[in-house]
C-alpha cells in the first residue's frame, strides 16, 4: 500500500500529515508493512524520515486493537474506492468503445446496402445490353441471310 507523508516545516524531520491519497506538498512512500501504514496513518507526529528520505516508523506507538480495526477498514475502504473508479473508467471505455463499434457498423451496413444496390443496377444494365446484344446478334444474322439469298438468287 502507498502512503503519502508531508515532513513538518516547524518540527523536521517529523511528519506533520500523512494521507492514503496524493496531497500537494505529500511524497509517496511504498512497501510499508499493514502495521506500520496503520502507524502513519494515525500518528504521524510520531513517524520521522532520516536523511536519506527513509521513512522511520517507530515500533512502539502504542495502539488500541479498535484504532487498529479502524485504521484497516480506512484502508481497505480507500483501496476499494481506487477499485470503484478504475472499473468506472474502463466501464466508460467500453461504452465508447461499443458506441464507436455501433457507428462503424451502422457505416458498414449502409455502405453494404450501397453497393447491394449498385450491384443491382449493374446487373439490370447488363441484363439490358445482353438483350440488346442478342436482338442485334439476331438482325445480323437475318442480315446475313437476307443477303446470301441476294446472292444466291443472282447467279
Amino acid at each position: 500500500m502507498k502512503v503519502y507523508v508531508k515532513v513538518s516545516d516547524t518540527d523536521k524531520p517529523y511528519l506533520s500529515g500523512s494521507s492514503t491519497e496524493a496531497l500537494d506538498g505529500y511524497v509517496g512512500i511504498e512497501g510499508l508493512t499493514n502495521d506500520q501504514a496503520i502507524a502513519t496513518l494515525s500518528r504521524p507526529n510520531k513517524c520521522y524520515m532520516d536523511d536519506n528520505g527513509v521513512l522511520i516508523v517507530p515500533n512502539q506507538i502504542p495502539l488500541s486493537q479498535s484504532e487498529k480495526d479502524a485504521e484497516n477498514v480506512k484502508i481497505q475502504l480507500t483501496d476499494m474506492n481506487k477499485k470503484l473508479v478504475d472499473m468506472q473508467t474502463t466501464i466508460t471505455t467500453l461504452t465508447t468503445d461499443k458506441s464507436n463499434l455501433q457507428t462503424a457498423l451502422n457505416n458498414a451496413n449502409t455502405d453494404n446496402a450501397n453497393l447491394k444496390a449498385q450491384i443491382q443496377s449493374m446487373q439490370k444494365q447488363s441484363l439490358a445490353y445482353m438483350t440488346q446484344l442478342a436482338q442485334i446478334n439476331a438482325e445480323l444474322a437475318k442480315y446475313k441471310q437476307s443477303q446470301s439469298s441476294t446472292q444466291g438468287g443472282d447467279k
